[in-house]
């Protein structure tokens, strides 16, 4: 498991087996409705990013993880922002004080096909400019994935209305932002790229301002 700590903010990535025990007596009702209709492999990605979420939080006990009116997941009875994601056999988990999102990606050839449809043409200019081009692709692809998430309510586009304005290679880090029908949202996002796996996080930032 990869974890950092910032402040109050803990985020962690891990692999898994791709088979996990349905344990009842950790899972509360409504996380057991959650996970019933689930084909194995999705229960599986489910209770491993959950398990590795309460494993990083700091709580002093269990809460249940179910979702809002958007699906945007939540700790019930907590004012905790969380978030959550998989890709194959690896999983990641956020908490945090502030509005949050994170992502995973397996390294795949597929990213390279679809590119065009998430990111502008800038982006894709950025990017042949790295080291290691593929591999950044996925960076920016787990960029607006996690802001995505972060904003939580759908209906963006990721080449329309989540832009990246700063990368700083050096730092592993930059920001973006949401631009979406009078809305104007900043993040700080975080990366790492991993042998296997593009990692991405972000934290809406305190310089955000609201418009309606």
């Amino acid at each position: 498991m990869h974890q950092i700590i910032l402040g109050e903010t803990r985020v962690a990535v891990g692999h898994h087996s791709g088979v996990h025990q349905y344990m009842d007596e950790h899972l509360t009702d409504e996380e057991k409705a959650i996970i019933d209709p689930l084909s194995p492999r999705k229960r599986t990605e489910w209770l491993a990013s959950r398990e590795l979420l309460f494993k990083i939080s700091n709580l002093p006990q269990r809460l249940g993880c179910v979702y809002d009116e958007f699906g945007k997941p939540e700790l019930k009875g907590s004012d905790k922002h969380i978030s959550i994601s998989h890709s194959e056999l690896w999983c990641a988990a956020m908490i945090s004080d502030k509005t949050c999102g994170v992502d995973v990606q397996v390294y795949s050839k597929t990213v390279e096909r679809i590119a065009s449809r998430f990111l502008t043409d800038k982006d894709l200019a950025d990017a042949k400019n790295t080291p290691n081009p593929f591999h950044h692709l996925h960076v920016l692809w787990g960029v607006k994935e996690c802001i995505y998430k972060a904003y939580g309510k759908r209906k963006l586009g990721f080449r329309e209305n989540i832009i990246i304005t700063n990368l700083d290679h050096e730092h592993d880090m930059g920001r973006g932002e949401i631009n979406y029908e009078g809305l104007h949202l900043q993040y700080d996002f975080y990366y790492r790229m991993l042998p296997e796996v593009a990692w991405v996080f972000c934290l809406e930032s305190s310089s955000t301002t609201h418009h309606y």
